[in-house]
């Protein structure tokens, strides 16, 4: 019976081990930048531990500066005081000798107690200019002790101002660190699927146009339209059909060679461009243009794309003048779900150069690592 049970549990056991999933691996891409975060976030601990110790320090060294200031001052204003009260005594001194009717006028017992308290106020004389000069010296020491802590106290404020500088550099690496990591853990899954058509834009409209600015390249576009206004665009126009409005950027740029092609006629993904072909389709404005990219995107990924589906309707300018034309053109879409992700791309879908979608793909690449992604 005991060996029954043991021979049931041992069977259970290997049905759960069989049925529990297997480890997600980890993408390389999401460590990486986890780690760069790290060392950098430590990084900006250990500057902002230096730069607290340097306020401090220049903040305690102002404070000695304004105590020997005050003692300074003390000690100048008892010296003068000294030396005030011995000019004084002088003058008294000389009026009590006067010669007509002062010491020689006394007995000799006066004369020997006036010969006495003279005696006495020199003494005391010499005694206080002794302290004045001793008062004076002691301010000139602390003055100069004061000269070299307000020296130190501006070497400090450098230390602080260039210390302020590294912090804020690494805050700032940081927080591209940060934005790093965020886009690793979105594009991740997308990269794993082999770069899905629809999906999230991953990069804002601003992360797109710092890219497109440091490559250099200078726009054309027609109706005042800049590329500020255009990367939003296609940011909008994406997230409304779900499709991948970044990438579709990056298609954008590959066919119109920075955008200094296809302004004119707001065509900016080369939409009916061909070898035997009059000429590529023209669009009223940078919208319409966009809009007609993104949605042949959607057809070209989704099998169960449908003109009812679409959050606008089907582009007049691509499918057809006619609402019902057009819904009908975009609903038998001939090559409707034959490339859901970009790697397909090319070879006869969207276009016949067989590295298309490596192009498209390469120029993406660039626009993640410019914002920090892997």
């Amino acid at each position: 019976m005991l060996a029954t049970v043991l021979s049931a549990l041992s069977v259970a056991f290997v049905a759960l081990a069989a049925a529990a999933p297997s480890p997600v691996p980890v993408d390389p891409g999401i460590e990486g930048a986890r780690a760069r975060l790290a060392s950098l976030q430590a990084d900006a601990s250990a500057a902002q531990d230096r730069y607290q110790k340097a306020v401090a320090e220049r903040d305690q060294a102002q404070l000695q500066v304004v105590d020997l200031e005050r003692r300074t001052s003390t000690l100048r204003a008892q010296a003068t005081g000294l030396r005030s009260d011995l000019a004084r005594r002088a003058v008294a001194m000389y009026k009590s000798s006067d010669a007509g009717g002062g010491l020689d006028a006394l007995g000799s017992d006066d004369q020997l107690e006036a010969s006495r308290k003279t005696k006495l106020r020199q003494a005391a004389d010499q005694y206080d200019e002794g302290q004045a000069k001793q008062l004076s010296e002691t301010a000139d020491g602390l003055r100069q002790t004061q000269v070299d802590l307000q020296r130190k106290r501006t070497e400090l404020d450098d230390l602080v101002a260039r210390v302020g500088e590294e912090r804020e550099a690494l805050e700032q690496k940081v927080a591209r660190a940060n934005r790093g990591l965020e886009i690793a853990e979105t594009l991740g899954p997308l990269r794993a699927m082999g770069e899905p058509i629809m999906g999230p834009s991953v990069l804002s409209a601003a992360e797109i146009v710092t890219w497109y600015r440091s490559t250099g390249a200078s726009p054309r576009l027609s109706g005042g339209m800049t590329i500020d206004q255009l990367a939003q665009i296609f940011i909008d126009e994406g997230t409304a059909e779900n499709v991948r409005g970044d990438l579709a950027f990056a298609q954008a740029n590959i066919e119109t060679g920075g955008f200094r092609a296809g302004g004119s006629d707001n065509n900016f993904s080369g939409l009916g461009a061909c070898g035997g072909c009059g000429g590529q389709n023209r669009f009223p404005t940078a919208l319409d243009g966009v809009r007609a990219q993104i949605q042949l995107l959607r057809n070209y990924a989704d099998r169960d794309s449908r003109a009812a589906g679409l959050t606008h309707p089907p582009s007049p300018y691509w499918y057809g003048p006619d609402p019902v034309t057009a819904a009908r053109n975009f609903d038998g879409f001939s090559a409707k779900g034959s490339a859901p992700t970009w790697r397909v791309m090319g070879n006869g879908k969207w276009a016949t150069d067989p590295n298309y979608s490596s192009k498209v793909l390469g120029t993406y690449d660039k626009m993640i690592a410019d914002s920090g992604g892997p």
